[in-house]
């Protein structure tokens, strides 16, 4: 994947853990581990690493459509975000919302990907 790419990603799951307004202790871990996976340049690096105290500035969430795999990747780690803390705010509903019509996903494939992401959220806390 292009260093543009992964920094657009990146953009992308900050402004959804940010959907509601703030960066929950576990949003935050989640991305913490994220960004030790993923090669940024130094200066992006430094950009990223404000967003843990700062919500980024808006993306362009309508280029989402234009790569269905990545949409669906970008949907699904924002499911996890939203519901790192098993509760999910009306914000963060209703962001999750708008991201499904932007990414172009129906909402039989929505839901079940939340569905799926939600036992294993589940199964991460038991533990099992």
């Amino acid at each position: 994947m292009a260093p543009d790419e992964r920094l657009k990603i990146v953009h992308f799951l900050f402004a959804a853990a940010w959907a509601d307004g703030e960066l929950a202790q576990e949003e935050g871990d989640i991305l913490a581990t994220l960004l030790s996976t993923i090669e940024l340049e130094a200066g992006e690096l430094d950009r990223v690493q404000e967003w843990f105290s700062t919500a980024p500035p808006a993306p362009d969430w309508s280029s989402l459509s234009q790569d269905p795999e990545t949409s669906e990747a970008v949907v699904r780690q924002a499911l996890v975000l939203a519901g790192a803390d098993l509760t999910y705010s009306l914000d963060e509903i209703q962001f999750l919302e708008r991201l499904r019509k932007l990414a172009g996903l129906d909402d039989a494939r929505f839901h079940t990907m939340w569905r799926e992401v939600e036992e294993l959220l589940v199964q991460g806390r038991r533990g099992n």
